[in-house]
């Protein structure tokens, strides 16, 4: 069976566009930024590649010209896009404005100098191929959070594409007699077709492996996140604080629980409406994360009670944090809530009694409602164990 280079592009335009089609059909339209990154990037790289077969057919210059112009942005553009979706899946976005300086440049020389066929050729071919390498970089990156699997699929594509690219820009820039037009029969040029028909089936496999691995961390986080605030859930804060808690009492670490309740929260509700306890939940959670360290912990425990675990930290050090966090919380409240927004919150620190997370939780709790009783907006810090206290209290004896 014998192939010709304008069977095989037509081959491959069909191709492409169906899977720019099909794509946005199996994903869904709640997709993240990166797969929608990827979608656009099929879209236009089968637009650019629909523009191209045009311009095999085109008699007039003109013609031939628009067409071809635009085939070479959209197949720059599309492997921008990739290149940018690739750096939000693994966590490592780049500055795009290098890459889409590329694509412009070479969209105005490309159409400056068309009718000469070396340096357009050369050019687009070897703009092409670089921007293939970048997406080849971007991928081998060390990245903890996904897999190296579909990572390697698009590398190893974009780093044989780039080749035949490569390829057929020095066989037009600089032996054009032996690549004198685009569906020249040259080994190489066939080589190119087949390459982009077979990279394009296995970078299709690689974006929905990228997808799935995407939704795979989304259902995970919202299983272990409170969706009003961002933290943690009960849950979630709950298994990692007993981890915590557990590195604390082996390694001798001091480390305090905090209980906190926003005060007159039902009243709020009441009074100012749900939207505006919603606010005032989300502000408090806000400020949480601000003021806590990276070692510390803070989640929702339900309503409008908060905790909190502060690793390698004494009682000293939470109180001044509380200090800091009521002081915060005014005057931001005044700001963006409209009335001064206060919480009561209970202190314990973790003593050699405390063996479980629930026992040490329970002291913060009974704190907290001591700090209730007295008339809220305050702190209260739970008392040592008895055995803690006399220890604490005996006379040292001298040596």
């Amino acid at each position: 069976m014998e192939l010709d280079v304008r069977s095989l592009m037509v081959v491959f335009t069909v191709n492409v566009l169906a899977v720019s089609l099909a794509l946005p059909a199996i994903m869904g339209w709640g997709m993240g930024p990166a797969a929608r990154h990827a979608v656009l990037s099929t879209l236009l790289q089968g637009g650019g590649w629909l523009f191209l077969v045009f311009s095999t057919f085109w008699r007039n210059q003109w013609q031939d010209q628009a067409c071809s112009v635009l085939a070479m942005a959209g197949m720059s553009a599309s492997l921008v896009l990739l290149w940018r979706s690739i750096g939000l899946w693994t966590g490592r976005p780049q500055r795009a404005w290098p890459m889409w300086t590329l694509t412009v440049l070479m969209t105005l020389g490309y159409g400056i100098g068309f009718e000469h066929y070396p340096w357009r050729v050369g050019l687009a071919n070897g703009v092409l191929g670089l921007q293939m390498l970048a997406i080849t970089v971007a991928v081998s990156r060390h990245s903890p959070t996904t897999g190296w699997r579909w990572r390697a699929l698009i590398g190893l594509c974009m780093t044989a594409t780039a080749t035949v690219t490569f390829w057929r820009g020095i066989l037009g820039a600089f032996f054009t007699e032996a690549y004198p037009y685009l569906t020249a029969p040259h080994p190489v040029n066939m080589a190119a077709a087949l390459v982009s028909n077979l990279s394009l089936m296995l970078t299709t496999v690689a974006i929905l492996m990228a997808y799935r691995e995407e939704a795979e961390r989304e259902l995970q986080a919202q299983a272990m996140t409170d969706g009003l605030t961002g933290l943690l859930n009960r849950r979630a804060w709950t298994e990692r604080a007993e981890a915590l808690l557990a590195d604390a009492q082996r390694y001798g670490y001091p480390l305090v629980a905090v209980m906190l309740d926003i005060d007159h929260f039902k009243r709020i509700n009441d009074e100012r409406g749900h939207a505006r306890g919603d606010q005032a939940l989300q502000l408090l959670s806000r400020l949480l994360r601000e003021e806590l360290r990276t070692g510390d912990l803070a989640g929702r425990y339900g309503g409008e009670e908060f905790c909190v675990l502060l690793t390698h930290t004494r009682e000293g050090q939470a109180l001044s944090l509380d200090q800091r966090l009521r002081q915060c919380l005014r005057l931001q409240s005044a700001q963006e809530l409209d009335f001064p927004l206060e919480y009561s919150a209970g202190l314990a620190a973790m003593g050699t009694q405390d063996t479980t997370l629930d026992g040490l939780l329970r002291r913060a709790d009974e704190a907290l409602y001591e700090a209730k009783r007295a008339g809220r907006g305050q702190v209260v810090l739970a008392p040592r164990h008895a055995v803690e206290t006399r220890e604490a209290a005996a006379p040292a004896v001298p040596a």
